[in-house]
């Protein structure tokens, strides 16, 4: 073979190799533009269910502390759940704590003890909520009902960015949890469970 002619064979196998390199930048391209949202949705729903889940299990846990306890066991909201001395404030349940109230009086005093503290969750999490912030289980393991100025949360609904949508299977973007008259508490993301909620609470996902 000829100088020429292997100069050029050289130069057509890197011409492949370019078009090549190219092609596969592109795919590549492609692939994590696809990506991209599928990941972003993932760590929202993460946010939602950790949320959710977190809020349940001190549910959970406040029924329990009240049946070995015998005495009311309370879940409220609160701004500052991780100070020396929280205090139930009615807020959002973005914040809370858990407390044997020794007393029953259901204030948090320096007779009561601390079972449990959770901490804010992500700010991009929102959250609607009827009643004052507050679950009261008693002795029986069965939820307080409303007496008197106390109204309790029932329903706690969050959601993030997306708002209440439906998706496929029934589902919500947003997660709900719901507490029965009987203290059973459940984490849902039915959308019919989802409006439900939101109609009792009044008002939509921000």
């Amino acid at each position: 073979m000829n100088p020429r002619d292997r100069l050029a064979r050289r130069s057509r196998a890197r011409g492949f190799t370019i078009l090549e390199l190219m092609m596969a930048l592109a795919v590549t391209a492609i692939l994590a533009m696809l990506a991209v949202p599928s990941m972003r949705d993932y760590l929202r729903n993460s946010r939602l269910s950790s949320a959710g889940n977190d809020l349940l299990h001190s549910f959970a846990v406040a029924r329990a502390e009240a049946v070995k306890r015998q005495t009311n066991a309370v879940v409220c909201s609160s701004a500052s759940p991780t100070t020396a001395a929280p205090v139930c404030d009615g807020s959002p349940f973005s914040g809370w704590f858990v407390f044997a109230d020794t007393n029953n009086n259901g204030v948090f005093d320096a007779a009561d003890v601390i079972v449990e503290r959770h901490g804010p969750i992500d700010p991009s999490v929102s959250v609607k909520q009827d009643g004052n912030g507050v679950q009261i289980f008693q002795p029986s393991g069965f939820a307080r009902p409303a007496t008197g100025g106390f109204v309790p949360s029932r329903n706690i609904v969050y959601c993030d960015a997306r708002g209440n949508v439906a998706i496929p299977g029934g589902n919500s973007t947003a997660r709900a949890v719901v507490v029965s008259a009987t203290g059973r508490a459940r984490v849902t993301r039915g959308i019919a469970d989802i409006n439900a909620s939101l109609a009792t609470i009044g008002g939509g996902c921000p």
